[in-house]
């Protein structure tokens, strides 16, 4: 809904697109290695506007993400933004950086045909957390067709890193706001949590908005590789066209494009080694104390939790969960005989009645440096003295748990 103060009412970015009135930008991006260009970041304003500029931008995509079309508007855009730069004539091996929305990756048209052009398509965290199962089973299909694909708007709130371990962008832009942060804890662990995912991945690092010396020390020390912003260049829809890159930024990034698929439990028989036995108070005990773990984990951690078809979680389970939800990036509970979370602010999805996840109990955790499991599956035979017995795995092997965790998520009503 708007109103006369909002700044996005009255734009109609259908008939934008519609009657050529989008103008694209395209931003020097820089490689600090080579000192050489390593591509442009591309955006869209509003042709209307006298001066059209970052604040023209952002409205266009808000206006975008309210509309009930966002997909196919998105997809406009690419093209848009895609025709401009051959038209311009812009090197096919100059690397292109596109927002993208979640919605209109089912659009994508195959580029495997054509891999001089390096294009990242980048997503916004907020939009991820929005819509996990669309996005996690998009990237792979997007990845599959020859696009990149990166994360945005990094920043302040380590929340926003939560989803680097599921999705493995490879390229990890930072929001222009962490040029400004004056914490050095805060500082302090967004670097470790950064260059958790770059040295696992080869991913790099592209730091947005820099503007003078001051904001390139603190570039340097957040280890990013690219840069973009008012120092390198301003954005401008008549870019002078550069040379390819020297080298790839990119080339050592491990993509790892899996299907999303399974449960916690069929993910750890996986690790080919014989699962644990124990009876329901161990495996309490164990789910528990991964959970208590997990409550330390930050900001920058996802927590999920498994539990067959329990009707009703205990008082203990309930409220580890609820400060979870409070400590934890994101957070997830799922159950056979539920259809939408006991918790407020935890996600959650139906189970269909043939879904194997009904049989299993998990608490699986991911964090940016550290990753662990309890997986487990009831066994159909009672143990000796007549008591109800589990196969358990537990683990702390790190694609594992994070397969698990995408294969999870794919299950939340969006």
């Amino acid at each position: 809904m708007t109103t006369d103060t909002d700044p996005t009412a009255g734009v109609d970015l259908e008939r934008l697109v519609r009657n050529g009135l989008v103008e694209t930008y395209f931003a020097p991006v820089v490689d600090l290695a080579t000192g050489g260009p390593a591509g442009f970041r591309v955006e869209h304003a509003n042709r209307e506007e006298h001066f059209p500029g970052p604040d023209s931008v952002a409205r266009l995509r808000h206006v975008l993400r309210e509309s009930p079309t966002s997909g196919d508007l998105d997809a406009s855009l690419r093209a848009l933004g895609l025709r401009a730069a051959e038209a311009l004539g812009i090197e096919g091996r100059t690397r292109l950086f596109l927002t993208a929305e979640p919605e209109s990756l089912v659009t994508l048209e195959d580029r495997t045909d054509d891999p001089e052009r390096s294009i990242i398509l980048q997503l916004d965290p907020s939009t991820i957390r929005e819509s996990p199962a669309t996005v996690l089973r998009s990237v792979r299909q997007a990845r599959a067709l020859g696009w990149g694909i990166g994360i945005k708007s990094v920043g302040p709130d380590l929340a926003t890193a939560a989803f680097l371990p599921l999705i493995n962008p490879s390229v990890v832009a930072l929001d222009k706001a962490v040029l400004d942060i004056k914490d050095p804890a805060l500082l302090a662990e967004l670097i470790r949590i950064l260059h958790a995912h770059t040295e696992r991945t080869g991913a790099v690092i592209l730091a947005e908005g820099v503007r003078d010396d001051d904001d390139l020390v603190t570039v340097r020390a957040l280890g990013a590789r690219l840069v973009t912003g008012p120092m390198f260049g301003e954005a401008t829809p008549h870019p002078e066209p550069s040379d390819p890159p020297r080298e790839d930024a990119l080339a050592d990034h491990f993509t790892r494009n899996l299907p999303v698929q399974g449960t916690p439990f069929s993910n750890s028989q996986g690790l080919k080694r014989d699962p644990l036995v124990m009876d329901e108070e161990m495996l309490r005990a164990q789910l528990a104390s991964l959970g208590d773990r997990a409550l330390d984990a930050g900001r920058s951690a996802i927590a999920i939790g498994v539990f067959a078809c329990l009707e009703q979680l205990s008082e203990s389970t309930y409220d580890r969960f609820v400060r979870l939800r409070d400590s934890a990036g994101f957070t997830a509970l799922f159950s056979g005989e539920w259809q939408s979370s006991p918790i407020d602010g935890v996600r959650s999805g139906p189970l269909d009645a043939s879904d194997p996840l009904r049989d299993e109990y998990a608490m699986i955790v991911v964090g940016p440096d550290w990753s662990a499991m309890v997986a487990a599956d009831r066994r159909v035979d009672l143990g000796p003295d007549g008591r109800t017995e589990f196969d358990v795995y537990v683990t702390t092997e790190r694609y594992t748990v994070v397969d698990a965790a995408r294969s999870v998520l794919t299950r939340i009503s969006d």
